[in-house]
């Protein structure tokens, strides 16, 4: 019924920068990235019929625009790596 490698939907002007099955995950990634000065977006194809946390049922997508694609996946690496740094844009005092 699903294939193993669930591609997130292409979107015109848009790239996937990260893709969980976990909304809080998502929603963490996506205010992570809005913190960063970058226009985050999350698409939910989250089947709301079925309560399941896994499976092709409950994929989320953060996605950016193409032009940031190469910065948000760097801050992704910093915020995995446990490495933030406090230069971020928004981040004057």
């Amino acid at each position: 019924m699903f294939g193993n490698d669930p591609k997130a939907p292409a979107i015109k002007d848009w790239t996937c920068v990260y893709q969980t099955n976990m909304e809080f995950e998502a929603d963490m990634m996506r205010n992570f990235l809005s913190d960063r000065g970058f226009d985050a977006q999350l698409l939910s194809k989250k089947d709301s019929a079925y309560s399941v946390n896994h499976s092709q049922l409950s994929l989320l997508y953060v996605y950016v625009p193409n032009d940031k694609v190469d910065d948000a996946r760097a801050a992704i690496k910093e915020y995995e790596d446990g490495e933030l740094l406090d230069d971020f844009p928004g981040n004057e005092e």
